[in-house]
């Protein structure tokens, strides 16, 4: 298989995991912050049942115990766009993902040698 056709067909399969991904992820929240609000007790550790509450709380002693009280509004927060449901989802891995293409063929376009 010739490198272009490999890279094309790589491209492909990106592209199709990452449309069927917002439909075969978890609707479950896991993670960091998932972790984060089971040890300081604003959701069970196996569930999704979020106590709001115990999570500003939570959060609020986190501000105090380091100080670092830094906060942004995501681009596209949860790897969706708001108000359009799973097509969000959609878009938004797909974004996500051409633009991380673009990105590793930038660095290497820019950082290929020249006596190649």
């Amino acid at each position: 298989m010739e490198t272009k056709q490999f890279v094309i067909v790589g491209i492909a399969i990106a592209l199709v995991i990452a449309i069927a991904a917002p439909f075969l992820a978890s609707g479950n929240p896991d993670g960091l912050e998932s972790a984060f609000f089971s040890i300081y007790g604003a959701k069970p550790f196996m569930g999704d049942e979020l106590d709001e509450d115990a999570a500003g709380a939570a959060e609020e002693q986190a501000i105090a115990t380091t100080g670092n009280d830094f906060a942004h509004e995501a681009l596209m927060p949860d790897y969706s766009i708001p108000g359009m449901d799973k097509a969000g989802e959609v878009v938004a891995v797909v974004l996500g993902t051409l633009l991380m293409l673009v990105l590793v063929f930038g660095i290497a376009k820019v950082s290929a040698r020249s006596d190649n």
